[in-house]
């Protein structure tokens, strides 16, 4: 083989290679997700909550009792989870009449300690700029004439 045989070979080798190298990044790249997934921390809600409660000068709360209601919610809205969601379920984040009154109800039922209905919906208000906050949710939609809720 000549030399420039011989350098024609090895580059196009070098070519393959680098071509093959090249569509491997480009499959890993469309699997890997371009964005940070959405964390929902327990933690970091407590102190955002008790930040905004103490900022308005509301300490009728302790951490724990933060802590305590916010699981509640999350209990409360895994239950109104479906297997089937052939039957969408309205959700609002910063609670509703329904979710409030169930919170402050396990709550006395299984902890023995009553907070009142307006400290409760004031944990879920700031739960909910909570979640604007990180992402989790957008700005409240509005209903075009004509257009169902």
């Amino acid at each position: 083989m000549s030399g420039a045989t011989l350098l024609g070979f090895v580059g196009l080798l070098v070519g393959v290679f680098l071509f093959i190298i090249a569509l491997i990044v480009w499959q890993q790249a469309k699997r890997t997700p371009s964005y940070e997934p959405l964390e929902y921390v327990v933690e970091d809600a407590v102190r955002h909550v008790a930040a905004g409660l103490e900022a308005e000068g509301n300490a009728n709360l302790t951490r724990a009792d933060i802590r305590r209601i916010l699981e509640w919610e999350v209990f409360y809205l895994q239950g109104l989870a479906q297997k089937k969601r052939s039957n969408p379920v309205e959700t609002v984040a910063g609670g509703h009449e329904a979710s409030i009154f169930y919170i402050v109800d396990q709550i006395r039922l299984k902890h023995g300690v009553s907070y009142a209905s307006a400290d409760v919906e004031d944990v879920l208000r700031y739960e909910a700029d909570y979640l604007m906050r990180i992402g989790a949710i957008g700005e409240p939609v509005e209903m075009a004439e004509g257009e169902e809720e």
